[in-house]
């Protein structure tokens, strides 16, 4: 059946071929926002949330939990993530995230959680960074990217990135929509979150 097919693509990182080639185009549709959270001298963590297409999210709904609607237990939420989300971090969650320029490799999340609104899957999760001390001027990069391009991610249109600064911290980032990126498929169009931080004086 197809959308068990998909679903356990996802599940396994997506990894599907057709006669040894990438198929031309994704499977799954996800767009996503960002909050920056700030700790006492840098950023703490990222807190993603990611918002499914409904094809997707029904699949979740009918495979992955008891109740077949929309409102889900939290055994749910646990057969969820073991199911639909943890494999992902064999490829670092698709995440692609740099402070000052410096790759931040994506072992592990938190504090997972699911709910579906308006009949889309939105899975919430957060991602420790444990950054060192702030420099004076300091650049966070925020993608969510997958470079064989079996999902398309995007930002959200509206609020796609909020900020809980500490005492101290001011923060203001700017979303880059549509960059040149490149995938096993070829350049393809993707978002970027850019924020620059710094302690007050």
């Amino acid at each position: 059946m197809l959308v068990r097919f998909l679903l356990a693509v996802f599940g396994a990182l997506l990894a599907v071929t057709h006669g040894g080639r990438a198929d031309a185009h994704p499977h799954v549709f996800i767009t996503y926002s960002a909050s920056v959270i700030f700790g006492d001298s840098d950023i703490a963590a990222v807190r993603l949330t990611w918002s499914f297409d409904e094809m997707y999210s029904a699949m979740i709904l009918t495979d992955y939990t008891a109740a077949k609607t929309g409102r889900i237990t939290q055994a749910d939420v646990g057969t969820i993530e073991k199911g639909a989300f943890a494999n992902l971090a064999n490829y670092g969650y698709f995440l692609d995230i740099k402070v000052n320029d410096k790759p931040i490799k994506v072992t592990a999340v938190k504090d997972f959680d699911v709910k579906f609104v308006d009949h889309r899957a939105v899975y919430q999760f957060t991602v420790p960074l444990g950054t060192a001390k702030a420099k004076p001027s300091n650049v966070i990069e925020i993608g969510v990217f997958d470079r064989e391009y079996y999902v398309e991610f995007s930002l959200r249109e509206k609020d796609a990135v909020t900020l809980q600064p500490a005492e101290g911290v001011t923060a203001e980032c700017t979303e880059l929509r549509n960059r040149r990126r490149i995938t096993a498929l070829g350049p393809i169009q993707s978002d970027l979150v850019v924020c620059t931080y710094a302690r007050k004086s």
